[in-house]
């Protein structure tokens, strides 16, 4: 099949590349053309994928069939159009006849692509259905210190669900695999469950066959055959654990099944557990399988690891250590191997994008060279369009989840032809894939356990490179992409940051055909945005830029847009976050297909109307500035933003339009409102308050809420939520509340599936102690006691309280005398910060028992704390500030 698909491939991509460059030459039909070409990309891409499904199907032979007819019928239409364009430059214009004929040929071309996703699909699921396979995660993505021992993380989470998936119930034999590239300590992780007390009290055997490093397959043979031997012996009710240490090829692999499936199942309970490099070896386990992936260290946990191995860092060395640590990719293994001498010599640095700290100390060999072509070759090319969309960032850049994400969907980067599911959901899922196989870092998560940014580790970066060097030419994404990182080897830097100007040929020679302008120009100053408004209006004007999906100028100074982005208009995301832009053109009002618009922390506060007839998925707006949402104007219809999932920074005072306007919007998943009376008119101010407590009941999909109610002086005000109107929310996990609770029994109908939460300005008094009502939240993760949430003089954690809460603050609890934790109390929390609570004297004396605590904040309290400091566990970082 892999010759009929390579020719498949070329016609497809030939026409998809006509579509793309006549599509303003055939504007008549250029939104079908649109259409089309989308599908002819991702087309070419799972017919690539398909030569390395390796399947037999009684069906194979009309996929075949398949691919060589919408090859012939791709190459047929592409002549079709060249011809017709030649005529139309001709001539000067499509004639009617033409126009129809164009549109036929285009659906026909349409009907066969979407013919095909459906025989690919069924051919795909056959693949993926040939084994039961569960992805094992833990609950916790925070590393607990082994109090046995001062140089390691323990793996807190993976140790709970590995033993709980080892010790089940399930009666039949299974193999779970521990995934995860050289350096994320599978063995360490494997010992530490074989040495396990439960586990060696429930298996009456266990073995330790570790696989011989550049062995043959013959030896290793040998000894499982031995091993199999002993197992067969074994009395019919006897449970046995056998952990093989390092299969990672295919051919091991298949020895040691074919080995497990002599051996007879007698339903026990038996177990094998395998550590391996190779995704494939994990997927292909058994029947019934398991596969624990070890993702890469976060920068936190890096930073844990690092200081639990060289004991105290000087304060000094504390900003550049940190800077280092992230130079290891998330690797335990390259952490480890950090000495004080590494912070030394690179003490004076303070450049975090200087050259010397993207080069990992003390390595003589990239540490994913040995494992990343086996990866790569497996790897489905649409994880690959996503990996290699990494390279567009510059060197070690943190990248925001929320960015990247809708940046795929506004490039196609990511599809889903097989069901319904949100783009967005997908996109999360291919991220949480190239996280699992260690393609992708999590830089920093956020308090509730979630990624906030990750990042291509830079040794990784190197490798992919070198493949992306290799790739013929319209496979790359860079091809279509310009990322101004403020490199002059890139061929657009002179373009964008010259003081030459180029003539018209030459701009069409480079950037007619681009897809995606992001610039990383960060620099201060008035010269960043006046660089990206020249070059826009000259390649505007030039007609370049026409085709653009994204215009992502995050982070670039105030850069002025020009009044000819009218003309982009496939535009579907706009980033201006951290741009500090003052107003936007008018003529901004004419890019009707727009699914991103970010206006956070810019100082935009008026928004056209026609924004109602825009394709928006998600609208960010400027928080602090007030920015106001026009009314619905009447001629628009009412299925207005049907697709709107993220409206954040919404401004609304008496007069913004909430009734009958904005709670019509009934897909929003993540919604942040600031409430704040401006005419000093009450009643309409709580009819507001009213009518937005019960746009947020009906919001049946919302997952992160943040709701603030401030008064006319800015002080802050009742926010009127329904007793009840919460509870039913069972996909809310995040939510933030500023503002009086009108009925403080809210908290008890708060929904179990909250993750984070955050009080301030609650005013909750002795009768309503938020940690009794909130004790028993079972997926509570990160909790936040601000300012005048409770105003009372005692607070108790209850025993068996809050059983997978990690992160605590309280803060500006003025009338806070006395805390009382229980044993057994919080027995998960890892950082805890107190702040500003005068009356609070003395530590609880319970703190000694909770052994999970990583680090504790003090900042504005008492001199008299310190007395009772030393109840806190040695293990414990504890930072002071301010003592009054």
């Amino acid at each position: 099949m892999a010759e009929k698909s390579s020719m498949a491939t070329r016609a497809v991509s030939k026409l998809a590349d006509v579509l793309i460059q006549e599509s303003t030459a055939l504007e008549v039909v250029r939104s079908r053309a649109e259409l089309v070409e989308r599908k002819l990309r991702n087309t070419k891409d799972i017919i690539d994928h398909l030569e390395r499904l390796a399947v037999s199907d009684p069906n194979e032979h009309e996929l075949k069939q398949a691919i060589e007819t919408i090859g012939a019928t791709a190459e047929e239409t592409s002549t079709f159009l060249n011809t017709l364009v030649k005529k139309k430059r001709r001539k000067g214009v499509l004639y009617l006849l033409d126009q129809h004929n164009v549109n036929i040929h285009l659906q026909q071309i349409k009907k066969k692509v979407e013919g095909i996703y459906h025989r690919i699909a069924n051919y795909e699921s056959r693949a993926e259905s040939l084994w039961e396979i569960q992805t094992l995660r833990p609950t916790t993505q925070l590393p607990l210190l082994d109090p046995e021992s001062s140089s390691t993380v323990r793996f807190d989470g993976e140790v709970e669900i590995l033993i709980a998936n080892l010790l089940s119930h399930e009666k039949r034999r299974f193999i779970t695999s521990i995934l995860g590239a050289k350096g994320t300590g599978k063995t360490t992780l494997a010992k530490l469950i074989y040495d396990n007390k439960k586990v060696k009290d429930h298996f009456a055997y266990q073995k330790w066959l570790p696989v011989p490093l550049h062995g043959k397959v013959e030896e290793f043979q040998k000894q499982i055959n031995e091993v199999a031997a002993t197992l067969r012996t074994l009395e019919e009710s006897k449970k046995y654990l056998v952990v093989v240490d390092g299969i990672e090829t295919g051919n091991f692999f298949d020895t040691l099944r074919e080995t497990i499936r002599s051996i007879p199942d007698k339903s026990t309970g038996s177990r094998f557990l395998v550590t391996t490099g190779n995704a494939n070896v994990a997927r292909q386990a058994g029947t019934i399988s398991f596969v624990c992936p070890l993702q890469l260290l976060d920068d936190e946990q890096s930073w844990i690891l690092l200081k639990t191995k060289l004991g105290a860092v000087p304060f000094e060395m504390m900003k550049v250590a940190k800077k280092i640590v992230t130079t290891c990719g998330g690797l335990r293994s390259q952490v480890l191997k950090l000495e004080m001498s590494d912070l030394l010599s690179h003490r004076d640095v303070i450049d975090e994008e200087s050259s010397s700290l993207q080069k990992m100390p003390n390595l003589e060999e990239n540490p994913w060279s040995e494992t990343f072509d086996a990866v790569y070759e497996n790897l489905p090319s649409y994880l690959r369009r996503c990996l290699f969309y990494f390279e567009l960032f510059p060197a070690n850049f943190a990248i925001p989840a929320r960015r990247l994400v809708v940046l795929w969907i506004a490039e196609d980067v990511v599809y889903n032809e097989k069901n319904q599911e949100r783009p967005e959901r997908v996109a999360e899922k291919y991220l949480t894939e190239l996280m699992d196989l260690n393609l992708v870092q999590i830089a920093k998560r956020k308090p509730n356990g979630k990624v906030k940014t990750c990042r291509l580790p830079n040794a990784l970066r190197q490798l992919l490179l070198i493949k992306a060097n290799k790739l013929p030419k319209f496979s790359r994404i860079g091809e279509v992409v310009v990322a101004d990182r403020l490199d002059e080897n890139d061929i657009w830097h002179n373009h964008i940051h010259g003081n030459t100007t180029s003539d018209s040929a030459t701009l069409q020679n480079y950037y007619k055909d681009v897809l995606s302008f992001k610039s990383f120009d960060t620099r201060e100053g008035s010269k960043p945005g006046q660089d990206i408004c020249n070059f826009l209006n000259m390649c505007i004007s030039s007609n370049c830029l026409l085709l653009l999906r994204v215009l992502d100028l995050e982070g670039v100074y105030k850069p002025k847009l020009p009044k000819s982005i009218a003309r982009l208009s496939l535009l579907r995301y706009i980033g201006l976050r951290w741009t500090y832009l003052e107003s936007l053109p008018s003529s901004i009002s004419s890019l009707l297909k727009l699914q991103t618009l970010d206006l956070k922390h810019t100082y935009i506060h008026i928004l056209s109307s026609s924004i109602w007839q825009m394709e928006l998925r998600h609208l960010y707006l400027s928080e602090t500035y007030r920015t106001r949402f026009p009314p619905q104007p009447k001629a628009i219809g009412g299925n207005s933003f049907s697709d709107l999932q993220t409206l954040w920074g919404l401004f609304v005072d008496e007069e913004s339009p909430v009734k009958g306007g904005l709670d019509k919007l009934s897909n929003i998943r993540k919604l942040g409102i600031t409430c704040q009376s401006m005419l000093q008119q009450q009643t309409a101010m709580e009819s507001q308050l009213d009518a937005i407590a019960d746009w947020i009941m009906r919001l049946e999909h919302l997952q992160f809420l943040r709701l603030r109610s401030r008064d006319e002086k800015g002080q802050p005000w009742k926010l009127n939520l329904k007793f009840l109107g919460l509870g039913g929310h069972v996909k809310l996990t995040d939510m933030y509340l500023l503002g009086w609770l009108n009925n403080p029994f809210i908290l008890s109908h708060f929904p179990p599936s909250l993750v984070d939460l955050t009080l301030s300005h609650s005013k909750l008094d002795d009768d309503h102690d938020p940690m009794k009502f909130l004790k028993d939240l079972p997926k509570l993760r990160s909790l936040s006691l601000l300012a005048e949430s409770y105003m009372g003089t005692n607070m108790r954690c209850y025993s068996q309280s809050f059983p997978q809460l990690h992160v605590l603050k309280i803060w500006k609890l003025e009338k806070l005398k006395e805390w009382i934790i229980e044993e057994e109390a919080l027995p998960s929390i890892r950082q805890l910060e107190i702040r500003s609570c005068p009356d609070m004297r003395i530590l609880p004396v319970g703190l000694k028992h909770v052994k999970s605590l990583l680090e504790l904040k003090l900042t504005n309290m008492p001199e008299e704390i310190r007395t009772n400091i030393d109840n806190i566990l040695p293990h414990c970082d504890i930072h002071i500030d301010n003592f009054q």
